[in-house]
């Protein structure tokens, strides 16, 4: 029986939240239409031993995929390869999703045949659990319709925890993601677009995504440790776009750069936030002459007014940057 789901769940030293994720997901009368993939990427705790007890107990719904550790991406990769089911979505070991809205959600993907389903998201406070509901900005939208992707794709910004992507896409188009990287998120959400026509907007909220963990790679510590992992995945998505550009009609053009203007944005945003050293000036004048020898327009156009100040003397308005900043703090 063909599944109407798959949910891959990466799962790396997860076992204080696995049983959290999963539990999310299964709900008795929609089993028959779901395939959970629990892929275990190394994990050094009882993460594999979690997902293989959920596998005897449902044994038509979920399955474990142990493998070698190759980060985030890999899992991703894993769980393409693996999907049965008609529409993909991932699910991360230490997120879930919302179990009263799960057979509203399996319905609405049977009847619909969009490239993409999206949905708004609750971001929760691992510490406070506050909620607070993200990518409901535009409400000209009409739920459960299918849309023309490129006749709104001005209007939008798709978060990796708002789509799910029918399966198709991601085998036919042999999407393979970044392994041994953080940030491979930004990978996922803009390598399908080239291939994606129609988006199917739905008006409630599935996915609960925890912020404010220590583990979390978008935590500024970590974001500074992984500078590099940034820079490869942004040098990547640029080298994507560029590859692309020729292909795509304006509104797909516009959509990628934008997204691919953001990544190059962060990546000064984690240059800017260590605390000043000339070591990280000379980061700078790298990335600034790599991104300007792969495409001189994309170069232009991230173009902030810091940015442009430290293109022309980081050694100079770096640390005059950082002074202010330093000045402003309380």
């Amino acid at each position: 029986m063909e599944k109407t789901l798959t949910i891959t769940i990466p799962s790396y030293n997860v076992e204080n939240t696995l049983r959290e994720t999963v539990d999310s997901l299964l709900v008795p009368s929609i089993l028959n239409d779901l395939e959970i993939l629990i892929v275990n990427d190394g994990s050094k705790d009882s993460t594999s031993v979690i997902g293989h007890e959920y596998e005897r107990q449902y044994p038509q719904t979920v399955r474990v995929i142990d493998k070698k550790n190759g980060g985030h991406g890999s899992t991703i990769n894993a769980g393409i390869q693996e999907a049965a089911g008609r529409y993909f979505k991932v699910v991360d070991g230490d997120d879930w999703l919302i179990t009263e809205n799960m057979p509203r959600f399996i319905d609405d993907l049977k009847k619909t045949n969009a490239d993409i389903v999206y949905n708004p998201f609750f971001e929760v406070n691992d510490q406070t659990r506050e909620r607070k509901l993200n990518g409901l900005e535009n409400d000209a939208f009409t739920a459960e319709k299918v849309y023309d992707f490129d006749s709104i794709a001005d209007q939008l910004s798709i978060q990796m925890h708002a789509m799910t992507y029918k399966t198709s896409i991601l085998k036919k188009h042999h999407i393979t993601i970044d392994e041994h990287r953080f940030y491979v998120d930004a990978e996922y959400v803009l390598m399908p677009i080239p291939f994606v026509k129609t988006i199917e907007i739905l008006d409630y909220p599935m996915y609960l995504y925890r912020l404010f963990t220590e583990q979390q790679s978008m935590n500024i510590k970590n974001m500074q440790k992984n500078v590099q992992h940034h820079y490869d995945v942004t040098m990547h998505m640029v080298d994507y776009y560029l590859q692309y550009r020729p292909l795509l009609n304006e509104a797909k053009r516009d959509y990628m750069k934008r997204r691919v203007l953001a990544l190059i944005e962060m990546q000064y945003q984690i240059y800017f936030s260590f605390p000043f050293d000339w070591k990280v000036t000379s980061e700078i004048n790298r990335f600034n002459k790599e991104l300007k020898a792969k495409d001189k327009q994309i170069y232009d156009d991230s173009h902030g007014t810091m940015v442009r100040l430290i293109r022309l003397q980081p050694k100079l308005f770096y640390p005059v940057i950082k002074l202010r900043e330093k000045v402003r703090r309380p």
